[in-house]
């Protein structure tokens, strides 16, 4: 067979790398944009010299050892437990996600163990015994003041909606603290590759039967001449927005250089009203090299439609009708015989990178098994 991959980040990647392995047959990865690795994209800086993500911190972490040992065929890691600070109003830092030193410090007390905390917070949530939204869900957690100074604003304005706008999946992911643990994500296998997420996804693309097309936008015209296409374009708009557009939030970066950056973390949350939310040295982060304020990067998010149509995040919504627009689409995909949708885009969905990578596995496994192979 002769197989199409759009695009090479992390989902067409995998794919692609399956597909040759399993002798499928030839196959032609295509990228509109000038690099592989999609948004995992971490190139070394002209200026400073040293590695950045272009487009935003991205932290590898999961639970399933399948997933990690078949990324450590193209990697060694960097152990790395990501630590996120939230900057109060005062200007004092804090850990994010919530934990008892950040009571302390912002509430000025001195709780001594998880008995003291959960007997503190008893007393400041709401008694709201079966949440419908978001702001529910943290009310009946944190309570009001909590919930508005460490998620409110800065959900607001990373998503334009407000926490009772938005379903409790969207705040569900961030663990609850008892102690002082100040990691922010709990699974077994935590790091950031040796090298870089560029040369992870270059060596996986480097397969003899695999050819790499980059500054190269998809094109319908293009379908005849392969058994099958992998598509991660936006699926709404291969279908022309026919059952209208779906809704994404988008992000803009600006990027300072030889700027003081007073904290031990890499990332740090603004939890103002301002238009960031928030700021990153990457010299913090493994692997990326330079001194903590060569290059810090402040994040503003906005609609895609105000970013030149960057899709990065899916919206989800307390009734639900972006999910059911979706549905719409991916019923008229299934009338593709010869296309499959995939990553964060083509599936409309959030995916944490390990999710991708599980997820692409899964439509290569089926892919192959169907034919015959």
């Amino acid at each position: 067979m002769k197989l199409l991959v759009v695009g090479a980040g992390f989902a067409g990647a995998v794919i692609a790398r399956e597909l040759a392995q399993h002798e499928m047959g030839s196959v032609v990865v295509i990228d509109r944009r000038d690099h592989v690795a999609g948004n995992a994209f971490d190139p070394v800086h002209a200026r400073t010299g040293a590695r950045y993500h272009k487009y935003g911190p991205h932290i590898f972490h999961t639970n399933s050892r399948a997933v990690f040992d078949y990324l450590s065929q193209f990697t060694q890691w960097l152990p790395y437990h990501h630590v996120v600070n939230a900057v109060l109003p005062g200007g004092t830092a804090s850990p994010m996600p919530i934990n008892r030193d950040t009571l302390n410090i912002h509430f000025g007390l001195n709780l001594a163990d998880e008995s003291e905390m959960r007997d503190f917070l008893q007393g400041i949530r709401e008694p709201i015994a079966q949440p419908t939204n978001a702001e529910e869900h943290l009310f009946s957690i944190y309570g009001r003041e909590l919930t508005d100074l460490f998620f409110g604003r800065y959900t607001f304005k990373m998503w334009g909606l407000k926490l009772a706008e938005m379903p409790i999946s969207v705040v569900a992911r961030l663990p609850v603290r008892y102690g002082n643990e100040a990691q922010y994500f709990d699974d077994e296998f935590q790091g950031m590759p040796r090298e870089g997420y560029l040369p992870l996804i270059e060596k996986m693309l480097a397969h003899e039967r695999i050819e790499v097309r980059l500054g190269t936008a998809f094109d319908k015209a293009m379908e005849d001449q392969y058994s099958h296409v992998f598509n991660s374009m936006p699926i709404d708009e291969y279908f022309e927005n026919r059952f209208g557009p779906l809704p994404y939030r988008s992000i803009k970066f600006e990027h300072r250089f030889d700027e003081s950056f007073d904290y031990d973390v890499p990332t740090v949350n603004f939890t103002d009203s301002g238009e960031y939310t928030r700021k990153t040295s990457w010299a913090l982060y493994p692997g990326c090299g330079g001194s903590p304020g060569d290059h810090v990067t402040y994040e503003i998010p906005c609609s895609y439609e105000d970013n030149n149509f960057e899709r990065y995040y899916p919206i989800k919504t307390i009734d639900g009708w972006p999910q059911r627009r979706y549905k719409q689409y991916e019923d008229l995909a299934r009338t593709k015989g010869n296309m499959t949708f995939i990553g964060r885009c083509g599936q409309y969905i959030y995916y944490d990178m390990h999710q991708v990578v599980a997820n692409s596995l899964s439509i290569a496994k089926k892919f192959i098994e169907s034919s015959g192979s």
